[in-house]
């Protein structure tokens, strides 16, 4: 058996920066914080964990549990009034992709996001992915990405076995995608859906690299 683990956002679907959106309403209406300046905050390949704090420094709010659990718990509130507003959508191939990939007998797909759990799985729903992954591992308890892989491969091998490790291919849309594939002895299908561009993809080492998951190269790839 094979696991595919997916990112979401920049390589499944697009959401026009509602989660950013989303998570500065949070601010405003959980602690007050107006003219929260984000221009600086860089947002691809990393976990909601560290974004929710790297937003409480911002806004000079102590980064400490309770406010970190604060902010998750208004964020995922506002995120689930703002996605059925914005424009976003499926990213190409990925409608035609999944269920060949899950009618495939020796694959077995996954999530594994930056985003947190719930959002996450709002953000499948929207989209009507969902049903694709009964499985999301997402940054809820890891600041780093590399950590994230890391449990999640250590979830996956309490199911399966230690061999578990030796097949698994992440799918995303940055360097950082890339780097927690191979943290985890892992291969990365990286495709040019998001912020990256193909030259960094291939700085940070990717497998295979696909302008969109249009590419028959990428179906390939993923079931040899």
């Amino acid at each position: 058996m094979r696991t595919l683990f997916f990112d979401i956002d920049g390589t499944l679907l697009v959401t026009q920066r509602a989660g950013s959106g989303a998570l500065v309403r949070a601010m405003v209406d959980e602690f007050g914080v107006a003219d929260l300046a984000i221009e600086h905050i860089s947002f691809g390949g990393r976990t909601d964990r560290d974004l929710v704090c790297e937003f409480l420094v911002a806004g000079e709010i102590a980064p400490t549990p309770e406010n970190q659990g604060r902010l998750r718990r208004r964020y995922a509130v506002t995120l689930r009034d703002v996605l059925p507003t914005v424009r976003g959508e499926v990213l190409p191939g990925v409608a035609e992709l999944l269920p060949a990939l899950s009618a495939t007998p020796h694959l077995s797909l996954a999530v594994m996001t930056g985003n947190f759990p719930e959002t996450a799985r709002m953000k499948l729903e929207t989209f009507r992915l969902i049903d694709f992954f009964p499985w999301v591992v997402g940054g809820d308890l890891d600041a780093v990405r590399c950590d994230m892989a890391r449990r999640a491969a250590d979830q996956l091998a309490r199911r399966r076995g230690e061999a578990a490790r030796d097949d698994v291919i992440v799918i995303g849309d940055t360097p950082n995608d890339v780097r927690c594939a191979h943290t985890i002895g892992a291969k990365c299908l990286a495709v040019c859906t998001g912020t990256a561009t193909r030259e960094e993809l291939e700085i940070a080492g990717a497998d295979r690299i696909v302008d969109d998951l249009t590419d028959r190269d990428a179906m390939e790839f993923l079931v040899r």
